[in-house]
């Protein structure tokens, strides 16, 4: 029996349009296997910019960080 698997939603997938943060352009899902297994992101046609909920996440910690003024790289080894 083969079962069909549904697209993981992240806040990203949310929005109603998807356009790359980089070059304004157009992006597609795309997924991406691994050794263990496949992980869904969105890509941009232009550039290739990658964006998953991985990628977010850190770029929300930079964020905090330039807030704060605190070395980014102390936040990523909690």
């Amino acid at each position: 029996m083969i079962r069909s698997r549904k697209t993981p939603k992240s806040r990203f997938d949310a929005q109603k349009t998807h356009k790359c943060p980089r070059c304004n352009a157009f992006l597609i899902r795309e997924r991406f296997y691994g050794m263990f297994e496949a992980v869904w992101v969105w890509r941009c046609i232009k550039c290739g910019e990658i964006i998953d909920d991985v990628v977010l996440y850190n770029r929300r910690l930079l964020k905090k960080a330039a807030k704060a003024s605190v070395d980014p790289m102390t936040l990523l080894r909690r």
